[in-house]
């Protein structure tokens, strides 16, 4: 186990807002940093940072967090793996054990495999022979570890030998039960690991050695640490490129090996499913704009034109690489080299080119059809300048007047931004609006949790919830180094987590101390007149006396702090 104080020591070390910056391009906003949401399609940014209180939260789909958290969600490691993060980044050295981690065993598993993979492939002639037939280098193969699953279960008895259960590959998706034991699920083929952003095999894309055998391509199946529409390959080993070069997104591994082989590494690709929004969030982290560059055949443009309207309603800007009929991008630059597939980089068209390219509008019907298309897409674009900058050609192009389009064209979405920060508070059931003003100071003021602590009790919260915050404050309060951070990665409910971030980034005005005391106070009197209530209904005559009373001098002092 890490201990509580190095745990405290790396978060107060750490700055919230360059951590995130590392990530998000943070603009300035008042007191606080905001951008675009990385964790939901979003078109203004929701997304803000508290460098003073050293915490996140998203007004749009409500996550939030300290900087433990952040890294949690956006690298999706476990708690430890924060923490020796940040702690390599402040040069902290710490120990931790493996044991701490939720998915470890699964990851471990994935890493066994990925050597035995690699090792087999070194002493399998034909899957030597097909990877240079398909001019790939040896310094690609073993910078994306490329490696060969052979026929014969021989994975599985490799790893019982090094103490890897079934069980354990199994959950990785490296193994499957049947009725009469179980097998492999990779064999006969090429394996390509599947890399977190981190650098964390999470599971395989495998591609047969005979091309008249289906499926040619086989992915492992959704695991706890693996779901295709999370991932893409070649992320990991393109994103330091990204951040200087545009993101060129391909349709398949062999696709992007061969442009890595040839120069091109900011490439990467989807996992052999339809493209996701998720998969758009994780490319929008590093440039506001991708070139797509899908096959040449029918169903590479159906392709492209579905992933053009993905990447426009998550306010990406498409750009389109043209291949001629029957040319992928493997093919096309083993034809052409990387100085005739960078001449199709510079000739890329934006999507309205594009569907006009790809769809010739010859008659009026067609015309009608094809400026429907490029409408719906111009919809879809948040930007005021980048939308007046479409309409304006699409005008041009179809001889038709700018207000003619203007009107027909309706902004789709919500601006989250247009009311600056407004409250979108999910409430607690049963939540009262002074308890939540008293919760929302009191998780906010650490002086009024002191105070809260001494002056009232906590029976006076009608929520569990409420109290199960408050008791966490009142349990660290006293520490010297409380902060809303701190008390943020104490609590263990999601909700509950994103309760009290949302309640810290509401702006609230700061009673003086006697005002909080009597709010305090007039909670509790709404507790007695409740519990009096309560009494009656039961008949307990003795036990509504006692509430009684003690509620009159409640009320009577409260009288008197405020004729003062």
């Amino acid at each position: 186990m890490i201990k509580k104080e190095i745990i405290d020591q790396i978060r107060e070390q750490s700055d919230i807002v360059q951590v995130i910056a590392e990530y998000l391009p943070l603009k300035k906003a008042g007191k606080y940093y905001r951008t675009l949401c990385p964790f939901h399609g979003e078109k203004s940014p929701s997304f803000y940072v508290s460098p003073e209180r050293q915490i996140y939260h998203c007004f749009g789909c409500g996550v939030g967090g300290s900087v433990y958290t952040f890294l949690m969600q956006y690298e999706k490691l476990s708690f430890p793996e924060a923490i020796k993060k940040l702690a390599s980044k402040l040069n902290i050295t710490i120990e931790t054990d493996n044991s701490e981690y939720r998915y470890q065993p699964l990851l471990d598993a994935c890493e066994f495999a990925t050597n035995f993979f690699q090792d087999t492939l070194q002493h399998s002639m034909p899957a030597k022979t097909y990877l240079q037939n398909r001019q790939i280098s040896q310094e690609t193969i073993k910078r994306f570890r490329l490696g060969f699953a052979p026929n014969g279960n021989l994975l599985i008895n490799a790893a019982k030998k090094n103490g890897i259960s079934v069980e354990t590959l199994v959950k990785t998706g490296l193994a499957i039960k049947k009725e009469n034991g179980y097998y492999d699920w990779f064999y006969n083929r090429i394996t390509f690991p599947v890399f977190s952003a981190s650098g964390k095999v999470l599971g395989f894309g495998a591609r047969i050695l005979a091309d008249n055998v289906e499926p040619k391509y086989l992915n492992s199946p959704e695991t706890p640490i693996f779901r295709k529409g999370d991932n893409l390959y070649g992320l990991f080993q393109a994103k330091n490129y990204l951040y200087q070069h545009q993101p060129i997104l391909v349709e398949g591994n062999f696709d992007m090996l061969s442009l890595v082989d040839k120069g091109i590494n900011n490439v990467i690709a989807p996992l052999g499913t339809a493209f996701t929004s998720k998969q758009a969030l994780m490319l929008r982290r590093f440039s506001n704009q991708v070139v797509i560059a899908f096959d040449g055949d029918s169903s590479g443009r159906a392709a492209t034109l579905r992933v053009i309207e993905i990447f426009l309603k998550n306010n990406l800007n498409p750009q389109v690489i043209v291949l001629p009929d029957n040319f992928d991008p493997d093919k096309y630059i083993k034809n052409y080299g990387k100085d005739g597939f960078e001449n199709l980089i510079t000739n890329r068209l934006d999507f309205v080119d594009y569907l006009l390219e790809v769809k010739p509008s010859e008659t009026v019907s067609d015309k009608q059809a094809r400026l429907k298309e490029i409408i719906d897409y111009i919809k879809l674009i948040d930007d005021n300048i980048d939308q007046e900058l479409y309409i304006n050609k699409t005008s041009d192009i179809f001889k038709i007047s700018k207000d003619t389009l203007s009107n027909q064209i309706r902004k789709e979405g919500r601006d989250v931004q247009s009311q600056e920060i407004e409250s979108k508070v999910s409430s607690i059931p049963s939540l009262k609006l002074l308890e939540k003003q008293i919760l929302s100071l009191i998780t906010s003021i650490p002086e009024f949790a002191k105070t809260a602590k001494q002056e009232i009790p906590l029976k006076c919260f009608s929520a569990d919830e409420a109290q199960e915050i408050i008791q966490i404050i009142y349990d660290n309060i006293d520490l010297k180094n409380y902060t809303i951070a701190k008390l943020i990665d104490e609590i263990e409910k999601p909700a509950l987590k994103q309760f009290v971030v949302n309640l810290s980034f509401q702006e609230k005005t700061v009673p003086t101390k006697n005002e909080f005391v009597n709010k305090l106070r007039a909670l509790e009197a709404s507790w007695y007149l409740k519990a009096i209530s309560d009494a009656k209904i039961k008949g307990d005559v003795a036990l509504t006396e006692k509430l009684s009373v003690e509620h009159y001098n409640l009320k009577k002092k409260l009288s008197q702090k405020r004729s003062k």
